[in-house]
């Protein structure tokens, strides 16, 4: 009876047991494996930013044998300037990541550095001797043209973010010159142009996206440090005497980049479509060759007579080759966006013409000289929000900066037209006549546009510039009485951009497109002639090309937060 009644319960629970094995059983998701990123590999990436020239000018005199403070020596105060503007390059490096999260490296980067600056002594000059010297003038110029880095690196890392000290050597392009006019003589007139050494020292913060893709935020302070240029007298006045000038060379750099890291390890660029939601955030960026040409132009009028013209430089044809970064972030739930790009690149080529007008000049004069070398160095910056968003479709507004750098060397002088500007002594096409700086800053106001059609994209964006202002410098290498004074003004302008590009992969794309932007002042002027009121001037300027480019697209690149994961159902 017992074993009867054991047998039947048995049954019993095998009978209820055996359907709920056929269930399925929630299990409880296994916890993710977390990447652990390396910063260890290779690395290149190019960079903008602000530079700062910083210059400590000492006026310098000696006499025969050599003496310091001779009896005419002039005595001038000294002076303290800085110049500050846009900057850009690239950059190579390597890093090692140790136990403990320390990480070791060094990098090279080169950077083009558009920064100089002129001081001005002008009055009547004290002699050593008590003595004096009425109306005169002394200038003294400095030109930081690029600047190159080899530094070592060491810092700590915090994941995916590295915090870092380096410094190392610094080598820069710099030229120097000054001249000195006396009691309406023009004496002493020097130049030096070398390649300096000196040291660089800072520290920065880098926070990697990706596996590839890195972006940082630097400063860096240079010196290079002091030379001075003491040329002779050019006519045989004051003979044995020696007049000119000691600058220093330092300042500050301040530069965002963006960095490829070859064969980082332990981040994917692209989330696993299984394990994301939407994408938050968007980013592409790439690289371009823009090849580009213009036309720069400026007036030069009379201080006295309103409306008299009398000079016209153009720069024609000025053909130049460049590099440059573009990226775009858009943050997809709200339709805001930033973009941006940043180039440099050299001038191979053009001519300058130089009319001279009557009554200044009689007869009118009419040069020709060749433009041997020069570059251009540009960013531009905005912010903006895509106010129509629909299926291969997009349109928005944006509100920006841009900065465009321009430097354009003459060589030799030809008479082409009557005048005696170079007629009598003409020269040669190996000696430098004329140097032209110009750097432009626009606020822009804009619209952009882009469709798709499945591989192809194509966006097309205009903006004024209703601000813009300018700051520069001519120098006339071979007329004394015309001086590096500064140019200044203000106008307006604008810019126009159209890009056609295939898409060859979900993440890479091919592209073409053209460019053309134009700047002017309505006011303007110059200092360049001493004891006189400012001259009254006209610039405008404009380039035009075409570039190539490839790009590179992320999405939610570590900023947006991945859905939560999706749990696993089995059957056991």
């Amino acid at each position: 009876m017992q074993r009867t009644f054991g047998s039947g319960l048995l049954l019993v629970l095998l009978s209820q047991t055996a359907p709920a094995a056929d269930l399925p059983r929630a299990s409880r998701p296994e916890p993710p494996i977390l990447p652990v990123f390396s910063w260890t590999g290779a690395y290149a990436g190019l960079f903008g930013g602000y530079g700062a020239l910083d210059r400590a000018t000492q006026f310098l005199c000696t006499g025969p044998g050599g003496q310091p403070g001779a009896r005419y020596c002039p005595v001038l105060p000294a002076k303290q300037g800085s110049d500050s503007g846009f900057i850009g390059g690239g950059e190579i490096g390597y890093d090692w990541q140790l136990g403990s999260g320390l990480v070791a490296g060094g990098a090279v980067d080169h950077q083009f550095t558009r920064l100089w600056g002129y001081d001005r002594w002008r009055g009547t000059f004290p002699t050593e001797a008590g003595g004096y010297f009425r109306r005169s003038v002394a200038h003294s110029g400095q030109r930081l043209d690029d600047l190159t880095t080899i530094r070592g690196k060491v810092g700590f890392a915090f994941d995916r973010t590295l915090v870092y000290a380096t410094g190392g050597l610094a080598f820069g392009n710099v030229r120097t010159d000054n001249n000195l006019t006396l009691a309406g003589f023009p004496l002493f007139d020097g130049r030096h142009g070398e390649t300096r050494l000196g040291y660089v020292a800072g520290g920065g913060i880098e926070h990697a996206f990706s596996a590839h893709l890195s972006a940082k935020v630097e400063g860096l302070y240079y010196n290079l440090g002091s030379r001075a240029v003491l040329p002779a007298p050019s006519y045989p006045v004051l003979t044995g005497y020696h007049a000119g000038t000691r600058s220093a060379t330092d300042g500050l750099l301040t530069r965002v980049g963006l960095n490829y890291r070859f064969g980082a390890a332990g981040l994917s660029d692209w989330p696993p479509p299984s394990s994301t939601g939407p994408a938050t955030w968007g980013l592409e960026a790439g690289l371009r060759y823009f090849f580009s040409s213009g036309s720069p132009r400026e007036r030069l009028g009379d201080p006295y007579a309103p409306g008299q013209l009398n000079s016209r430089l153009t720069y024609a044809k000025t053909d130049a080759h460049a590099g440059e970064t573009f990226v775009r972030l858009d943050h997809n739930p709200t339709g805001l966006f930033a973009k941006g790009f940043l180039g440099a690149g050299g001038v191979t080529g053009g001519r300058l013409a130089d009319k001279d007008f009557p009554p200044v000049e009689v007869p009118y004069s009419k040069t020709h000289s060749p433009i041997k070398d020069g570059d251009i160095g540009y960013g531009v910056i905005d912010f903006g929000y895509d106010v129509l968003r629909r299926d291969g479709f997009k349109l928005g507004g944006f509100l920006g900066y841009q900065y465009f750098s321009e430097l354009y060397n003459g060589y030799g002088c030809r008479q082409v037209a009557r005048g005696n500007i170079c007629a009598s002594h003409p020269q040669p096409a190996s000696i430098k006549t004329l140097g032209e700086i110009m750097q432009w800053n626009a606020l822009r106001v804009g619209i952009i546009g882009e469709a798709r059609f499945d591989r192809v994209r194509l966006s097309l964006e205009g903006a004024y510039l209703p601000v813009v202002s300018l700051s520069g410098v001519d120098r006339h290498w071979n007329r004394p009485n015309i001086n590096p004074g500064a140019e200044s003004g203000r106008g307006g302008g604008y810019f126009l951009e159209g890009i056609a590009s295939y898409d060859l992969t979900p993440a890479v794309s091919v592209g073409v497109g053209g460019r053309y932007w134009r700047m002017q002042t309505d006011k303007a002027s110059t200092t360049a002639f001493a004891f006189s009121l400012p001259s009254p001037m006209k610039f405008q300027t404009e380039r035009y090309g075409g570039f190539v480019q490839l790009s590179y697209k992320l999405a939610d690149f570590g900023f947006g937060d991945a859905a939560a994961p999706v749990a696993v159902i089995r059957k056991d």
